[in-house]
């Protein structure tokens, strides 16, 4: 059998090879056809340009162009493979049928003379393997059931286009080769796991009901993972409608950005586009925003029950219904319109031909009307409804047209007596007694609340379209920020985070059903954690009381705690000892102030780094902050200063949380005196 296996390897392989040449000679003979043609369009272009048509030749062009990006695109992918062809084989019996058929499963499909080598994971027939075991099972292409027998499934391990092993299992995925791969150091980059998807993840990945998801899973559960390779399966799914640049993500920040981007490329797909709320809310309100991690310093540094009580209230669905209320009604009863009247024609007896709107009439088309619409949808809908009427009359042309309404724009906004959009967030918290902010910057707290208030007046500047959104870290936002997702983007979506892993506020179960009903989203969970070692994770879900986890079977050191008079020492000590086989480790700290102290402290003995740019991740020793560190992970973690003084309250417990779960092997704990609470289960090493 075994050397059957490696026959078929050493032909795929060829197969390759084969692939990959051809690709190169097309590649070739493209771009000679592209320089031609624009040669050719360079000569002839003084001709065409004087009444000849160019489209055609530019069409031509961009047809080529993309054509030699699909191949090369294809050879990308080509090259990932030829280090591993294919993960998974299954033997797939066909009811009414006698012949088995035998489907190699890899990143993407491998075909020689209409002869399928090796399947992609998205198509159909591949989702047999992570959803069935071996019986009876089906899979559906489009609405058409396939059902037979599953006979075999099978895991390899290819490592240089070399077949290491193999396993016959009856399981989804064999344990072994799952514990294998779960043990391995991280990377600088978060990797693919087509190999390793399991059942629950799959149906997300797969849904094909075009719901919106919401989905919760609990710490190192892979949603971020998930959503990525949902967005694969659908450039896959849908490949003639839907390209890399339709798919938008919203990151958290740069630096988790950067740890993300090599998936989609590993699948051998195009990156998507990816942006922040917080890039968003300043190209719209041209004004510096806070960083969550500037906001969670703040409160990790001196968390007044003031501000804590403000960060809750502006994380509620109340919040929300009390500023959308007050645009809606007092703010927009303050439209008082005038008369407005044009004379657009005298004759010569001194007769004036006058166009007028009546103060009733524009009151009429706002108030009533023009009702169910957002104010700047009004004054839009009123101005080209006043322009239209000159054009109608005949005193204005068509072309004429868009100037005059925008001039009708202009004077209908005059009719707020308050039109910044500064004084009317000022004239809003004061209502709700809350302070409003006196910087430059606008709070991180409060971007939503401006952009609501700007997008109400004005609408948006720019177009952020997408034809699929993918929203990680949901619990970090609000619902005036999930609002505002409302109003700018009219697309499916996939939405990931963990209400655990809130840090400035509590959200309940209960909270989790709104916002996904309030975004029209399916809520789902994942309840199994893969990234930490089952004494880590059970350490962690314990310490906020979390129930009904699953772990993968993977055991390793129990979570350490020392109390000891010099931590810094103690913290080399532990890289150097504990820690010299391993990647990335980090030494996380509650707060920048923290992270910077013990960062020149250890940069006096050995070499490491603090976290400041997403390429500072690519270093071994990396001291952050808990708020950057979100979303990562580490092969170690190190979190100093744990004293009783430095983690006592709700909002240090989430944080010591969050922090503790960024290990996957190994998590230390340092203190020089009496420990936090929080670490009670942890028995104490004093030195």
């Amino acid at each position: 059998m075994e050397i059957k296996e490696k026959e078929y390897l050493n032909r795929t392989l060829k197969i390759l090879n084969k692939k990959i040449e051809e690709n190169n000679k097309k590649t070739v003979n493209l771009s000679k056809q592209l320089e031609s043609g624009i040669q050719n369009l360079a000569d002839d272009y003084s001709d065409l340009s004087r009444g000849g048509d160019l489209s055609g030749a530019y069409s031509n062009l961009a047809d080529i162009e993309s054509l030699e990006h699909d191949i090369y695109k294809e050879n990308k992918r080509l090259h990932l493979q030829k280090n591993s062809p294919y993960f998974a084989r299954i033997d797939f019996l066909p009811n009414h049928k006698k012949t088995t058929q035998r489907v190699y499963i890899g990143i993407g499909n491998i075909v020689d003379n209409n002869k399928v080598y090796v399947a992609d994971w998205r198509a159909p027939i591949s989702s047999l393997y992570y959803d069935y075991n071996l019986g009876e099972a089906s899979f559906k292409i489009d609405k058409n059931e396939y059902n037979g027998i599953l006979q075999l499934k099978r895991q390899y391990k290819i490592e240089d286009g070399q077949l290491l092993s193999y396993f016959d299992t009856d399981l989804t995925i064999n344990d072994e080769i799952l514990q294998d791969i779960l043990s391995h150091n991280v990377s600088v980059k978060m990797k693919q796991i087509v190999s390793t998807i399991q059942k629950e993840q799959n149906s997300i990945v797969r849904n094909d009901k075009n719901e919106n998801m919401l989905v919760q899973g609990i710490a190192g559960s892979g949603k971020t993972s998930i959503a990525l390779h949902r967005a694969a399966y659908l450039l896959y799914r849908h490949r003639s409608t839907i390209k890399s640049s339709d798919i938008l993500i919203l990151s958290p920040n740069n630096i988790f950005s950067s740890y993300i981007s090599d998936v989609l490329p590993q699948l051998g797909e195009d990156n998507l586009v990816e942006t922040t709320f917080a890039q968003i809310a300043r190209a719209e309100l041209k004004r510096p925003i806070q960083s969550r991690e500037s906001m969670l310093d703040e409160i990790a540094t001196s968390p007044k029950q003031e501000d804590l009580n403000e960060i809750s209230y502006k994380s509620s669905y109340e919040y929300l219904d009390a500023l959308l209320r007050f645009l809606k009604g007092p703010f927009l009863e303050t439209f008082s319109p005038k008369t407005l009247s044009y004379i657009v024609n005298e004759d010569i007896d001194g007769e004036k031909e006058i166009i007028s709107f009546s103060e009733e009439q524009t009151k009429d088309l706002f108030f009533k009307t023009f009702k169910g619409y957002d104010l700047y949808e009004r004054i839009n809908k009123i101005a080209w409804q006043y322009a239209m009427y000159f054009t109608e009359k005949r005193h204005y042309s068509k072309e004429q047209n868009q100037g005059l309404k925008e001039r009708f724009k202009k004077i209908l906004y005059r009719f707020l007596p308050i039109r910044d959009i500064d004084k009317i967030y000022q004239i809003f918290m004061a209502r709700e007694n809350l302070k409003a902010s006196a910087e430059t910057s606008i709070k991180y707290m409060d971007k939503g609340t401006y952009l609501a208030i700007k997008h109400y007046l004005y609408g948006f500047d720019h177009d952020f379209s997408a034809k699929y959104l993918i929203i990680d870290e949901m619990q970090d936002f609000t619902p005036v920020d999930i609002y505002m997702f409302k109003k700018l983007w009219k697309c499916p979506c996939i939405v990931v985070g963990d209400v655990n892993q809130c840090i400035e506020k509590n959200v309940s179960d209960e909270y989790l059903q709104i916002t996904a009903d309030f975004l029209g989203c399916k809520l789902l969970e994942l309840k199994k954690t893969y990234r930490s070692t089952r004494e880590i994770a059970k350490f962690t879900n314990d310490m906020i009381g979390i129930k009904d986890v699953e772990f993968v079977n993977r055991s390793g050191q129990p979570p350490q705690l020392f109390q000891i008079k010099d931590q810094i020492n103690k913290i080399i000590d532990i890289i150097e000892t504990q820690c010299k086989s391993y990647d990335h480790i980090a030494v996380i700290c509650k707060c920048n102030k923290e992270a910077k102290s013990i960062a020149s402290k250890l940069k006096q003995k050995i070499n490491c780094t603090l976290i400041n740019e997403p390429e500072d991740y690519n270093n071994r020793i990396l001291i952050t902050t808990c708020a950057t560190a979100k979303g990562i992970e580490f092969d170690a973690v190190i979190i100093p200063n744990v004293d009783i003084a430095n983690y006592q309250n709700k909002v240090d417990e989430n944080i010591l949380y969050v922090s503790s779960t960024r290990a996957l092997h190994k998590l230390f704990f340092v203190c020089e005196d009496t420990p936090s609470v929080f670490l009670k289960n942890i028995s104490l090493q004093k030195e």
